[in-house]
């Protein structure tokens, strides 16, 4: 009888191992459509589609197309009906979404390889022959405007919204570009039409703005799936191209103060839920194809922060220094965290908090909001810098592990620089970051400072960022404010932490705007009033 130890195999070498930065394949179709795979192991594929659009390119005509849009996806086709597609979506017990943002609208699923035929079909129909039948618009009408009356309860959700509406804006201070909401006003809901939805698919859903992805099968099987599915899409026309180009306007950062009063809202119906003051301070910020951008995101990790009630634990963040020098200092802060949003020609980074509704906790949480955007200029220890660059390395490949995470970095990567970077590269660019890079990225966004970044990586998608606005502050604060509120005077403050360019923050620089809103009334028509 053999013994056990001689019945198993001994492996002698180095061990097997999967190349995370394996090159992505892509293939283009002639009518432009891109296909991009990445080989993976398992049971399961993710497959998805990608369309260069979103709400940064609907123009005041087609305000909350996209959003909608997504809401209407997977009802009936030209094939199949709702009833019909819901099952059809049952039977593969898969993970099925569509999702809107201000730079894409995307699709994607994940299911078992054998129904990767069945997936790639129902994504032909989804996409290019949706009926959007009148009852389905106004089924749709309803479920949305239900998502738009909880999310404005939300804080978290809405005041970002309103952070990036003060940034980017028109003269006359309505919202446009990378400013314009994610969800469908209001008002635009009860009129918006199929026709008009119709016409938003038109305009930006041609092959040439689409990529299809997957994760986990052949690359020649997605090929012929996609090609089945969209090879048969007409190019965008001429008078198309032109529209989209009229449309696709670059962002156009000019900040500003503004101060939400809340004073007179009634109490929230649920007791469990405390009045706060919430508190936004944001910059202009480097777009994703400068170089710094990984030394931004680094930023952002070592800063870190959360909420003021925490049982700790692997991944919690709680050796950031928004914990350690804001949270664990100031036991009044419920929540203190930085905000970083990256996009195609700009972006936001900044600081938040909210704190409880007094005029002590007003006056103080500015200094201390200041003070750390200013520390962030000057000192960055090894350690600090040695954890957050590991904790921004672990969090990229915990979340990559993903297929539908993985998918989605895929799919967005093609379609905005042709190509993919490997997971590989990332976490190389991150290591080799320094302190004082840090710290230079910090005085670009903060102070103002235009010198261009040193690193170059040598990679043809790169692109330094060049700064639209004039350096100044967004601000937004809501909560129920005070006779005698220091938000008042945050002009004043930000000039007297040097907050922004300093030249704008000069004595001339009452074009900062500072405006206070009263939250059931007035606002700019982007607001979400019901």
């Amino acid at each position: 009888m053999a013994k056990v130890s001689e019945a198993i195999p001994v492996f002698r070498g180095a061990p097997p191992t999967l190349d995370p930065s394996k090159e992505t394949k892509i293939t283009t179709l002639p009518n432009g459509l891109k296909i991009a795979s990445q080989d993976a192991p398992g049971h399961f594929v993710a497959v998805g589609v990608y369309v260069d659009a979103g709400t940064r390119y609907e123009g005041d005509e087609m305000a909350g197309c996209s959003h909608v849009l997504d809401r209407t996806a997977f009802k009936s086709t030209e094939k199949y009906t709702t009833e019909q597609l819901v099952q059809q979506l049952e039977s593969l017990g898969g993970n099925v979404v569509a999702h809107s943002s201000r730079e894409s609208i995307m699709y994607q699923a994940a299911v078992f390889r054998h129904d990767l035929d069945k997936m790639v079909e129902i994504f032909g129909q989804v996409v290019r022959r949706p009926r959007l039948n009148p009852e389905e618009m106004d089924d749709t009408r309803q479920t949305t405007l239900y998502e738009i009356q909880d999310l404005s309860q939300r804080p978290d959700m809405m005041l970002p919204e309103y952070v990036h509406g003060v940034a980017f804006r028109k003269p006359d201070g309505t919202p446009d570009t990378l400013g314009r909401p994610l969800l469908c006003p209001v008002e635009k809901l009860e009129t918006l039409s199929a026709d008009l939805l119709h016409r938003y698919r038109d305009l930006w859903y041609t092959p040439e703005r689409i990529v299809v992805a997957g994760i986990g099968m052949d690359h020649a099987m997605l090929v012929d799936l996609a090609t089945r599915e969209f090879g048969d899409m007409a190019s965008a026309t001429p008078e198309t191209v032109k529209r989209q180009k009229e449309l696709s306007q670059p962002a156009q950062y000019v900040g500003g103060i503004e101060l939400i009063d809340t004073t007179d809202l009634p109490p929230s119906p649920n007791p469990d839920d405390r009045p706060l003051t919430h508190v936004y301070i944001a910059f202009e910020a480097l777009s994703m194809a400068d170089p710094d951008i990984y030394a931004l995101a680094t930023l952002g990790s070592l800063m870190g922060g959360g909420g003021s009630f925490s049982a700790g634990g692997p991944g919690k963040g709680m050796y950031t220094r928004l914990y350690t020098q804001v949270l664990n200092r100031y036991h009044w802060v419920e929540n203190c965290s930085m905000v970083n949003f990256s996009y195609l020609d700009a972006g936001l980074f900044g600081i938040q908090a909210a704190v409880p509704p007094s005029p002590e906790a007003h006056a103080q949480i500015i200094p201390i909001l200041c003070d750390q955007l200013l520390r962030m200029t000057t000192e960055i220890t090894e350690t600090e810098l040695s954890r957050a660059k590991n904790q921004l390395k672990s969090s990229l490949l915990m979340s990559l592990e993903s297929k539908v995470v993985e998918l989605e970095d895929v799919g967005r990567q093609v379609m905005i620089h042709g190509k993919r970077l490997g997971v590989q590269a990332m976490c190389e660019r991150i290591e080799d970051l320094t302190a004082e890079d840090l710290k230079r990225v910090a005085r670009r966004v903060v102070l103002g400072d235009d010198s261009p970044s040193p690193l170059d990586y040598g990679d043809a998608a790169q692109k330094p960022w060049t700064r639209t606005g004039d350096g100044r502050a967004t601000v937004v604060v809501q909560g129920p404010l005070f006779e005698k509120d220091a938000f008042h005077d945050m002009e004043k403050h930000l000039r007297d932490w040097r907050m922004g360019k300093p030249n704008n923050l000069d004595g001339g620089s009452s074009e900062i705007k500072s405006k206070t809103t009263t939250a059931g009334g007035g606002g700019r028509k982007w607001r979400f009033k019901l």
